[in-house]
């Protein structure tokens, strides 16, 4: 009984205080903003992670792709409804008149329709987000041009060259953008 109490006590140290303190530690030190999440912070205050997407409501700004559960990062999670569904088929629907309103124009490409898998996913391919360029454009008052630069210098390759397809972080997107409206206001002065 004695043994068995020893063992219990061994590998409750060993593998529930031991071995994760030195995996934090390594990854702490190693990869410090990753570990921690890969905050993003503007001037002094975190606004999101690069990881996860966050809702973008102002026609100011690039819109992440639409979310089954509204971006709550505690609970990442698909609608699970079918193709065939009929909720499925009036967000579609309800986000399609969105973009049409906003004078986008048809086909609206699926990742502005459809959630993601997560519900959490942070990157639009460069298709759907050139889509929204001239949308942006008419609101800020930036040229489409000066967008399209501002996207291409956006677009992340894939995983070491392999591994999925282009993508562009909205998160990331939007800050840059930011920054250019802000620039351009300062020079018009």
């Amino acid at each position: 009984m004695i043994r068995a109490i020893i063992q219990l006590g061994l590998w409750t140290f060993v593998c529930g205080i031991f071995y994760p303190a030195i995996v934090y530690g390594f990854a702490k030190f190693s990869f410090p903003k990753v570990s921690s999440g890969s905050l993003v912070a503007v001037d002094g205050k975190i606004i999101g992670s690069e990881l996860l997407a966050q809702s973008f409501d102002s026609p100011k700004y690039f819109h992440s792709r639409p979310s089954a559960i509204g971006y709550d990062t505690s609970s990442s999670g698909a609608s699970n409804l079918g193709p065939t569904n009929v909720q499925l088929s009036k967000k579609e629907e309800e986000r399609r008149i969105y973009w049409a309103t906003r004078g986008g124009a048809e086909p609206v490409p699926s990742e502005l329709l459809y959630s993601s898998g997560s519900g959490l996913d942070p990157h639009l391919s460069p298709e759907a987000v050139k889509y929204q360029i001239p949308l942006v454009a008419k609101v800020k008052g930036i040229s489409e041009e000066k967008l399209d630069r501002l996207v291409e210098d956006s677009i992340e390759a894939p995983e070491w060259g392999l591994f999925g397809s282009p993508k562009v972080n909205i998160l990331k997107l939007n800050l840059k953008l930011r920054s250019v409206y802000l620039e351009e206001n300062i020079l018009k002065k």
